[in-house]
């Protein structure tokens, strides 16, 4: 059986009854996401609430989470209790579509670590189809209710496999909201590239892009670079 927690330097998540348990594409947008200057942030389908803990951890700001699942808004409702954050970090079991058009805040950052099965296959398990698949969050969906509820300054960062990056991207063009920086991920050395986490704003400027690799090979340990991203939060490293 899988271990129902995930420990992490500052503060434990349990994970068992979420829909998203936690994992490396979480890690990488907590861990890289900019909080610079942020008041108000929104975490976008929080799972267990690892990512808003994450940002939490490095950051002074009031943090909204949302996920449409309900057991998952649960567990990240209690993890985000027990954590020393717990006066700045709140959770809302509603749909993205429901909550911009409830709500009259405006955000400085908003993350997302979103579905992303575009293809026929998904998951057996209906809470891992509503977590994983768009069906439940399109990509428009995800970018026009973005757009309503950043701020006139505000940043949206994401983390995505490559393809599906590349059609948010084209829609939030549509919309008036550009990629300012890249991060693209590879598994290991020579591999092609599997996961591009953006961070999107309102200015077109050229998009800075770098590149992180996880591991130098398969069984040869992390690279420097990934281990320095997340050394903040892994007991590990």
């Amino acid at each position: 059986m899988a271990n129902p927690y995930f420990r992490f330097k500052q503060f434990t998540v349990h994970h068992d009854r979420s829909s998203l348990k936690v994992g490396t594409d979480a890690v990488l947008l907590g861990a890289w996401a900019d909080v610079e200057n942020t008041k108000h942030i929104l975490d976008i389908g929080t799972g267990s609430g690892v990512i808003a803990l994450m940002l939490a951890q490095r950051s002074s700001a009031q943090i909204d989470a949302i996920d449409i699942d309900e057991e998952s808004s649960k567990q990240a409702h209690e993890n985000f209790s027990e954590s020393p954050w717990s006066d700045r970090l709140s959770v809302h079991n509603i749909s993205l579509k429901d909550f911009a058009a409830a709500t009259k805040s405006k955000y400085d950052l908003i993350v997302s670590n979103p579905p992303y099965f575009t293809s026929s296959y998904k998951p057996a398990h209906p809470q891992r189809f509503t977590a994983r698949h768009n069906d439940q969050l399109p990509i428009n969906e995800l970018a026009e209710n973005t757009m309503k509820l950043l701020n006139s300054t505000g940043k949206f960062c994401v983390i995505l496999p490559v393809k599906e990056a590349g059609f948010l991207t084209a829609e939030l063009r549509s919309l008036g909201l550009f990629p300012e920086k890249e991060l693209w991920v590879y598994s290991f050395t020579g591999k092609e590239v599997f996961r591009k986490l953006i961070l999107f704003g309102r200015n077109e400027t050229t998009c800075q892009i770098e590149e992180l690799t996880i591991e130098t090979g398969p069984g040869q340990g992390y690279s420097k670079e990934y281990i320095e991203l997340t050394k903040p939060y892994y007991l590990n490293f």
